[in-house]
């Protein structure tokens, strides 16, 4: 039997009693209706444009009306006209909630609240036409009166404290996700070592396997459902988005999509690893939360790290120091890539780095693991791990 295919055998032991359970059900099902909702519910509040009601005597003037379409098309709202027979029943319209704005004359009834930008837009637009009939009324032609109304005002460009901020979604999102899913599975991941180790399955694995190959087939397992599951949160909402056209959504080029995923595998591979050797340190299963909380404080730090110091200054020492340290530069060094002011050397030594420290998790996660799985009766101590005798001394403890 081939090292993969003793890992395979156990990752798809672990596939099958994941998908299984009652807990991967309700949690998928859960996160399938917040998806869902994301997209849904905030179309149901917001129910389509928004719609202003003007209130004029008699019918409103087409000059008028040719110029709140335009503006409705431009601003995406709808603009609707109730006529009443005088300037009081005008008032009274606007004072019962029937009209937004109310025009009579050269006046313009406002309610106090709720107005919104339309009594400015109105406003405009009336000024516009009167303009407009001034100039003619001077003497200018329509072609010049038409050079007049073409002027625009300047283009508004809106600046982010991000170059590009399709990257800075992408960073930001990349931080979010990998500390949510390391902080979900990797409780999985340590419960399900615990309860095998509790329940005496991992002895039976080991007569068999390579502790290494339990070891990453238990882990591979976990990875594949927390990814299962964030897809399950991820689609709907990519999928509502895209259809919609929603503005949050913006392009994203490939290299940062890449290199997105790259993040992502570094970081679960660094920490995953040692939630699993935290899961097989202890005897009962109920310790495990308290045996990797020094990793989950870990995590929790470097993702604070990420949203206070890098976001506020991506430029400053301690930021330049959290995102190329191996364990905190997954959850950092992605937001602080989303600025634009990481030079290339920094993030392909934070590549580097974290690449050598999972590298380093694994082979730690291993040795604790094939040492701490005979360790039973007690939790185990370090001096039994990395003591004169290593497994030997810990099986003698059995």
């Amino acid at each position: 039997m081939t090292w993969w295919h003793g890992t395979s055998l156990v990752l798809g032991r672990g596939l099958r009693e994941q998908l299984r359970s009652k807990t991967f059900k309700i949690v998928t099902g859960v996160l399938l209706l917040l998806s869902i909702g994301a997209v849904v519910v905030p179309r149901l509040i917001t129910g389509g444009p928004t719609t202003y009601t003007l209130a004029t005597v008699g019918r409103a003037p087409v000059a008028l009306t040719t110029a709140l379409g335009a503006a409705a098309r431009s601003a995406d709202f709808r603009t609707t006209y109730v006529e009443r027979p005088d300037e009081a029943g005008v008032r009274v319209a606007v004072q019962r909630g029937e009209a937004t704005v109310g025009l009579a004359g050269d006046r313009m009834y406002v309610p106090e609240r709720t107005a919104g930008p339309f009594p400015g837009i109105v406003a405009q637009s009336l000024l516009r036409i009167e303009t407009l009939r001034v100039l003619t009324d001077l003497g200018l032609t329509s072609e010049q009166v038409a050079r007049l109304d073409s002027v625009r005002p300047p283009a508004q460009v809106f600046v982010a404290s991000a170059q590009d901020q399709g990257r800075a979604n992408v960073g930001y999102a990349v931080g979010l996700v990998l500390y949510l899913a390391l902080l979900f599975s990797g409780q999985v991941i340590s419960m399900t070592v615990a309860t095998e180790k509790a329940s005496r399955i991992s002895e039976v694995l080991l007569a068999v396997l390579r502790p290494s190959q339990v070891l990453v087939g238990t882990v591979l397992a976990v990875a594949t459902v927390a990814t299962l599951q964030l897809l399950v949160l991820a689609v709907p909402v990519l999928v509502g988005a895209a259809v919609t056209g929603s503005s949050w959504l913006p392009a994203v080029a490939a290299p940062d999509l890449a290199l997105a995923i790259t993040w992502f595998v570094l970081g679960f591979c660094l920490f995953a690893f040692l939630y699993a050797a935290g899961g097989a340190l202890v005897d009962k299963v109920t310790e495990a939360g308290t045996a990797v909380l020094p990793v989950t404080m870990l995590i929790i730090a470097g993702y604070m790290l990420g949203v206070i110091v890098v976001i506020g200054n991506p430029s400053s020492a301690w930021s330049v120091a959290a995102s190329l340290f191996p364990l905190t530069a997954p959850l950092t060094m992605p937001i602080r890539w989303a600025s634009g002011e990481v030079p290339v050397y920094q993030l392909a030594l934070a590549l580097l780095l974290t690449a050598l420290a999972g590298l380093g998790s694994i082979w730690l996660a291993s040795t604790v693991y094939r040492r701490a799985l005979v360790i039973t009766g007690h939790r185990v101590r370090l001096a039994e791990l990395f003591g004169r005798g290593g497994g030997a001394g810990a099986r003698r403890s059995r």
